[in-house]
């Protein structure tokens, strides 16, 4: 293995738990394509669904996508079960599906590496991601069960990766959940909630729709959850004795 420097600088920093910082966005991107395959593929995954829903509103209308695929509690309630599942693939437009494909590009590939960069390892890490998201959309359903607002994004998922990695240290052992890092990246949690559930509301009194145009109950259910189950996830990483083993260059 005859990686660059700066390339096992980040190979380190992944596989132990930590968020890359200070590295190239061309290596970070490169890195969607190799060994953090699995957080490009999920991303591919949901810019083809993202087209797919475009094509559907153009066609049948979005009401039919806001009953049938977002969490709409009065669906809900009658019989349409299966959206704390699927609304995690669809997005509210162009913005929307950016700032949460950014979000996931800079959280994945952390805890992916820490999955595994072959199929099994892959395979956990797409798992994790959607349970994130349907805890998010309980969550949600929970809060608003006698709400009338459709909610989707994969947001209350990409939570839950954070979550998850706030419990990690920097060698990537876990951290007890009143530790002072994860009190920190609460903290972190809270403030960003708080600025965008602000511009939300913004948002909601410039288009006469009213409320918070964000769905922060899906941001806590997926960021709670990630933060109680990071004991559990499974750790292989197949690259640590790899980088362990090369010399350091002076």
């Amino acid at each position: 293995m005859n990686a660059p420097e700066d390339e096992n600088r980040v190979v380190r920093r992944l596989t132990e738990g930590r968020k890359p910082r200070g590295v190239p966005w061309r290596l970070r991107l490169a890195m969607l394509f190799t060994d953090a395959w699995p957080v490009g593929a999920l991303l591919g995954v949901l810019w083809i669904v993202g087209l797919v829903q475009f094509v559907v509103e153009r066609t049948i209308g979005w009401q039919a996508v806001a009953i049938y695929a977002c969490v709409y509690p009065p669906a809900f309630k009658a019989g349409v079960w299966w959206t704390p599942l699927t609304h995690q693939f669809l997005h509210g437009g162009l913005f929307h599906i950016l700032m949460n494909s950014s979000a996931l590009a800079a959280l994945g590939p952390a805890l992916s590496f820490r999955f595994g960069v072959d199929l099994k390892g892959a395979v956990l890490f797409w798992l994790f991601f959607v349970l994130s998201g349907v805890a998010g959309g309980l969550t949600f359903l929970a809060l608003q069960w006698g709400g009338a607002m459709p909610m989707l994004g994969a947001s209350g998922a990409i939570c839950g990766l954070w979550g998850a990695l706030a419990r990690l240290d920097r060698e990537g052992a876990i951290v007890p959940i009143w530790s002072r890092g994860v009190g920190v990246q609460v903290r972190s949690f809270v403030i960003m909630n708080l600025i965008l559930a602000a511009l939300g509301f913004g948002l909601g009194m410039l288009s006469g729709q009213g409320g918070v145009l964000v769905a922060w109950e899906a941001h806590l259910g997926g960021f709670v959850f990630g933060l109680l189950v990071a004991p559990l996830l499974p750790v292989r990483y197949p690259w640590r004795d790899m980088v362990r083993a090369q010399p350091e260059r002076p």
